[in-house]
């Protein structure tokens, strides 16, 4: 059978835009589970001004009670962050407050849905310097991707991967989401992995149970594979 590695997905409860409590964090383990996932990575939103207020100390409450009772049912659950590129940041300050997924090489990275700030690229090659394999959170949503296949391939020709969201794959979220993703995985095999950015069982549920079964070349077994992953090739 199948491993199955969802690497972006929002479990804490009350950290930010995931499960308001441990209840529905749990609902939305259970899920998981039984949609055939092995191991998961809880990635709170970090860096980001929305939920900067007092985060990491949230993080600290609601990850031991989390990887606990996930255990428990089942999932193997690590420890990540989907960190925020405002561009705000000195490239090197954010290579260095950056969490990474697990205790291993890849950190998510987040754009802004709307633009690409300037000192984006400059900071995930920040991150490479540093010996940390970067991965773009959802770059089909992020508007200022779109048409600027150069700088993906730049990005791509250094180690970077492409989480691409599986529910947008599946068209569970329109078919612009669609499109984009499924061209993604066209252009850049190589260096796409499938996630489900999921935060709860409503709206952004996972949908992993929703994916063709020609897309499942894309799906990660496990967390040490990621450092190494080549994609769907």
């Amino acid at each position: 059978m199948r491993r199955v590695l969802d690497l972006h997905c929002h479990l804490l409860a009350a950290v930010d835009d995931g499960p308001a409590d441990l209840a529905q964090a749990l609902s939305l383990v259970a899920e998981l589970r039984h949609q055939g996932v092995n191991y998961a990575v809880a990635t709170p939103h970090l860096l980001s001004p929305r939920f900067a207020d007092g985060v990491e100390a949230k993080i600290a409450r609601a990850w031991p009670r989390l990887q606990e009772q996930a255990a428990a049912a089942g999932l193997q659950v690590f420890l990540g962050s989907e960190n925020h590129c405002s561009g705000q940041l000195d490239p090197e300050a954010f290579a260095q407050a950056a969490r990474p997924l697990g205790d291993g090489p890849c950190v998510l990275v987040e754009l802004p849905d709307d633009h690409l700030p300037a000192r984006a690229w400059a900071s995930c090659f920040a991150l490479v310097r540093s010996g940390r394999r970067p991965v773009l959170a959802h770059p089909e949503r992020c508007r200022g991707l779109c048409g600027d296949d150069e700088g993906l391939a730049g990005f791509i020709a250094n180690g970077g991967l492409l989480q691409i969201t599986v529910g947008h794959v599946a068209g569970v979220h329109g078919w612009a989401m669609r499109w984009r993703s499924r061209r993604l995985l066209a252009r850049f095999p190589q260096a796409c992995v499938l996630s489900s950015d999921a935060h709860d069982l409503r709206a952004r549920r996972p949908a992993w149970d929703k994916l063709p079964a020609k897309f499942q070349r894309w799906i990660c077994p496990d967390l040490p594979s990621l450092a190494s992953w080549q994609g769907g090739i």
